[in-house]
């Protein structure tokens, strides 16, 4: 069997056959070169969007840099297999699969993709159901209009001999009400179609600054080059006032971060370890700033009410659109213990692997007799190898496994889709099943 040439060592050569220098190469895929000197030499682990851009820098495709042909390929065709709970015997035969078959490999992958997209998507409409002030008070209207209707068909229908000054008032009645039916139905469409399309019309501020700072990735080159001077423009195309005022807010505390905590010490450090002296012991802005900078990692903050205040997503780690997460992520045991950090593993329902670093912290000093007000952080980062890790979900709601004693609502998935509290697949079983329910309680 040939010897696998690590990724490092290809993007490495293939930059010095072509005479380019390291900064030429990293400015081109939008990291520094301290950074691809660390990625070059195989300190830094390299997949995703970054391979691609480097690939892009280069004039290659991705999958000659990578190590095993296409290693993200590789590792989702594993998580997919995780996810159809195959065989660890099985789940080994991805890097063959994916070499010798890629194309049904990505058909796979895509697949799984377009599922979890769905479930997504379930999440966010029942999320929308829940919660969206504007959505209840449309719903709250339809279903006043039709009882309404209901109750003037029922009169009509059950008392023929009724005078017909009185059918004409009747008639009139149903006509008015039943077009104001039509007219509700038509407004709850119309707030689906500006949710589906991404028009900011009916979103609420922290969905406008959400989808903000996902189109951005959550990282901002001017904030690193010019600080909070820099926060204005950058917010300029924000049109609802309230959204703008709020993205304000966390680009300047991102500044900030960023003035306290350069991007390539950041690059630098291997882990949140690394960082703590020169954040001088602040663990919430090291998690912070590891967040932001690397496109690789995942960042969760939550309030002491539990309900999440900034969401940056990685592949692989789904995050509620609204509401809470997980109970048992790290996130919210961390509000129970402020100030103690907490780094463990969990692991998602396919199967994936997550070192979380999480920690509760007063965002402000707080007087004496004063209550301080706490918030908890969590970074999320791949774990190089699946193990055993803590069993946690991406939200009750989407969540396929059963017998959890944490589930605080039913799941709206199917119930091939139901998983144990272990991962394993329970066949016929209802993942709307609580803890009690499933014998835990």
């Amino acid at each position: 069997m040939a010897r696998l040439v690590p990724t490092g060592h290809r993007i490495r050569e293939r930059r010095l056959a072509l005479g380019r220098k390291q900064a030429a190469v990293a400015a081109a895929a939008e990291i520094s070169p301290s950074y691809l000197n660390l990625i070059e030499h195989n300190r830094r682990a390299i997949g995703g969007a970054l391979l691609t851009r480097i690939a892009a820098a280069l004039d290659i495709d991705r999958a000659a840099l990578a190590e095993d042909g296409d290693s993200d390929l590789v590792e989702a065709l594993q998580a997919v297999g995780a996810a159809a709970d195959l065989d660890p015997e099985a789940r080994a035969e991805a890097a063959e699969v994916a070499r010798r078959h890629p194309g049904w490999a990505r058909l796979a992958v895509a697949q799984a993709g377009a599922l979890a997209a769905q479930a997504r998507t379930i999440e966010a409409l029942t999320d929308r159901l829940s919660h969206d002030p504007t959505l209840a008070e449309a719903m709250h209207e339809l279903l006043s209009t039709v009882s309404v209707v209901r109750s003037t068909a029922s009169i009509l229908a059950q008392t023929p001999e009724i005078d017909a000054n009185w059918r004409g008032r009747f008639h009139a009645n149903l006509d008015a009400d039943s077009r104001r039916l039509a007219e509700g139905v038509e407004a709850v469409m119309e707030l689906f179609g500006a949710r589906k399309d991404g028009g900011d019309a009916r979103l609420l501020p922290s969905e406008i600054v959400s989808q903000f700072l996902d189109a951005a990735g959550h990282r901002f080159e001017a904030l690193e080059e010019r600080g909070a001077a820099a926060v204005p423009e950058l917010v300029a195309g924000i049109e609802d006032g309230a959204a703008r005022r709020l993205a304000t807010d966390v680009l300047a505390g991102d500044a900030a971060d960023a003035e306290r905590l350069p991007r390539m010490e950041v690059e630098a450090a291997a882990g949140p370890d690394d960082l703590i002296a020169a954040a001088g012991g602040d663990l919430a802005l090291v998690l912070r700033r590891m967040g932001v900078v690397d496109p690789g990692r995942g960042l969760v903050i939550c309030d002491a009410a539990g309900a999440l205040l900034r969401r940056k997503p990685v592949a692989g780690f789904a995050l509620p659109v609204m509401g809470a997460g997980c109970p048992l992520w790290p996130l919210y045991a961390a509000l129970a213990q402020p100030g103690r950090p907490l780094a463990t593993v969990i692991e998602t329902p396919d199967g994936a692997g997550w070192h979380a670093h999480a920690v509760a912290s007063p965002i402000a000093p707080a007087g004496f007799g004063a209550v301080p007000v706490l918030r908890a952080t969590m970074l999320l980062t791949r774990a190089r190898s699946a193990g055993a890790g803590a069993p946690v979900g991406p939200g009750c709601r989407v969540c396929p496994r059963t017998g959890c004693a944490a589930r605080r609502e039913p799941s709206v998935l199917s119930e091939g889709t139901a998983l144990d509290s272990g991962g394993a697949r329970v066949e016929g079983s209802d993942p709307g099943m609580t803890g009690g329910e499933a014998g835990h309680g």
